[in-house]
């Protein structure tokens, strides 16, 4: 026994949307995330013994889902000196 389930083209839409990768942030941007992300997990275990504290709980996640078919390239990553380059800029 076969079911069909149709859906509306809004739907189709809605979820073809969600399957498309973000957008890419360049090298630098990346370093001031991971440095932002350390420096909060940083003072985070400073003050975890604090219950208070609302501004140190743990941030919602982001989800993002990368789905590669055969017919996709590899998102290129950043080579080792373009990373240097970015941490200088950013202590500059």
């Amino acid at each position: 026994m076969t079911q069909l389930v149709t859906i509306s083209a809004n739907t189709a839409a809605l979820a073809i949307e969600a399957l498309k990768p973000g957008r890419r942030l360049s090298v630098k941007d990346q370093v001031k995330d991971i440095k932002a992300d350390s420096e909060r997990n940083a003072r985070r275990a400073e003050n975890a013994g604090d219950p208070g504290d609302i501004e140190f709980m743990i941030p919602a996640m982001t989800v993002s889902i990368d789905v590669l078919t055969t017919d996709q390239q590899h998102h290129p990553q950043a080579t080792f000196s373009q990373a240097q380059s970015a941490y200088r800029d950013l202590e500059d």
